[in-house]
């Protein structure tokens, strides 16, 4: 006996219609008769067609990232048992993506120190230095009576860097390096960037093509084979994580989601272009992460879907 099609006839919510219905395709084989359904409700209205090629584009994404580290640990689900689990199933397909690109965050787990996602942690080196690891941050420590040097993997950290006879403090990343004596600085990494901003002294940067010098109060944005301008640094702003705030004054929100990610579990997905450059100002309690996305639903009126703790998606209201 034929099981019966997901009961997306009775969900309000079109992103939750469109996650029924691709859970259903994505664990089983869908009869000709709920193919048909589906067809129709993607013709119905441009909508549905636009939430379900967002997942399939989720989808994709996780596929690409873990193509061999996934698949062996994936659950072979019948599509009986999907359609059995009615509207809870909606959210299996957009949850295995989320967790491949969750699991992406977890990596360089032999790293000297490193600060789980939402942690805020001190460490004092053996010069005396210390460095404050903002969440979700890796680093490598090398250090001798000559030498004294770490590697920021990833992530954020601010350096009290104190004289030395060991000589200069170097930071390397994939982006340069930072070389101070006696300095305070934070210094954040992405993939293609570094982003430095210097609250004590001065500092040096080292790229492959030239370096610069940045006194304090000065912010300036390097990657391997070039150097940003020099800007005054928004030390309040920048710092702001080590005193358990994020403050954002003019920036566009999917500068803010960026940041977030650092500071909690899961992925945050903004849906919409225009939504992801809207510019807005937050302060956000680090304290309380489970109420920061609450904060920017209030202060954007926007709409959140949220499908586990590990995948949020942001839609205008």
């Amino acid at each position: 006996m034929s099981a019966e099609p997901p009961p997306v006839s009775r969900v309000d919510d079109i992103s939750h219609q469109a996650s029924a219905w691709f859970a259903l395709v994505q664990g089983g084989s869908p009869t000709a008769a709920e193919r048909a359904e589906l067809a129709a409700w993607l013709d119905a209205d441009p909508r549905h067609a636009e939430a379900y090629a967002q997942l399939e584009h989720l989808w994709a994404a996780s596929a690409q990232l873990y193509p061999q580290t996934l698949a062996p640990t994936a659950p072979q689900l019948s599509r009986r048992r999907f359609v059995g689990l009615g509207i809870a199933a909606s959210a299996v397909a957009v949850t295995a993506c989320a967790s491949a690109l969750w699991l992406n965050d977890m990596g360089l787990p032999f790293a000297d120190v490193r600060s789980a996602v939402g942690e805020r942690r001190t460490v004092t080196l053996p010069d005396g230095s210390s460095v404050d690891l903002a969440g979700n941050t890796a680093l490598n420590v090398d250090f001798s009576p000559t030498r004294r040097a770490v590697e920021l993997l990833h992530g954020e950290a601010y350096f009290n860097v104190l004289p030395s006879a060991a000589g200069e403090f170097t930071v390397n990343s994939r982006s340069g390096q930072v070389v101070a004596a006696d300095a305070g600085f934070c210094l954040s990494c992405n993939e293609g960037s570094a982003l430095l901003a210097v609250n004590r002294k001065t500092v040096r940067v080292v790229t492959a093509s030239q370096q610069v010098d940045l006194g304090e109060g000065l912010s300036m944005r390097f990657s391997s084979d070039r150097t940003g301008a020099i800007q005054h640094a928004e030390l309040e702003q920048i710092l702001a994580w080590r005193s358990g705030r994020l403050v954002f004054f003019d920036k566009p929100l999917l500068t803010v989601i960026d940041e977030l990610q650092r500071w909690r579990e899961g992925r945050i997905f903004i849906m919409d272009k225009q939504l992801a450059m809207r510019r807005v100002s937050l302060i956000l309690n680090l304290n309380k992460p489970e109420q920061m996305l609450d904060a920017i639903t209030k202060a954007l009126a926007v709409r959140v879907d949220r499908y586990t703790d590990l995948i949020t998606l942001i839609y205008p209201a």
